[in-house]
């Protein structure tokens, strides 16, 4: 078990090393930002589901349900797509072909 641990850590650490000796830094977001962000998706999508094909005036976002959002612990798959920042499709070589990845993402849908 420890090694197992000491293995699954310096693979963490050893590419965050490896990204500051090629010049990439990493960002985090923060919790709010999560939220303000799936609050924001959520109105977005239910704005667009109502749009006509041919439609060119302004979309108008309605007021939000967002007490959801702003209490309690962020969905599980959010946090676990934190810890996995390959994922990201901002990111060259994103892997989002990955299992995991997909099965997080499924999980979120189902959830918001």
């Amino acid at each position: 078990a420890i090694a197992g641990g000491a293995l699954q850590t310096a693979r963490n650490y050893g590419s965050r090393l490896m990204g500051k000796l090629k010049g990439q830094r990493e960002l985090t977001v923060d919790d709010t930002v999560l939220r303000l962000l799936a609050l924001r998706q959520q109105q977005l999508m239910v704005a667009l589901d109502g749009r006509g094909h041919a439609a060119q005036d302004s979309i108008l976002l309605a007021a939000p349900d967002e007490k959801a959002w702003r209490q309690g612990k962020l969905p599980e798959a959010l946090i676990k797509a934190r810890a996995h920042p390959q994922w990201s499709t901002l990111n060259p070589g994103a892997k989002v072909n990955q299992a995991q990845r997909q099965e997080q993402l499924e999980a979120l849908v189902l959830q918001i």
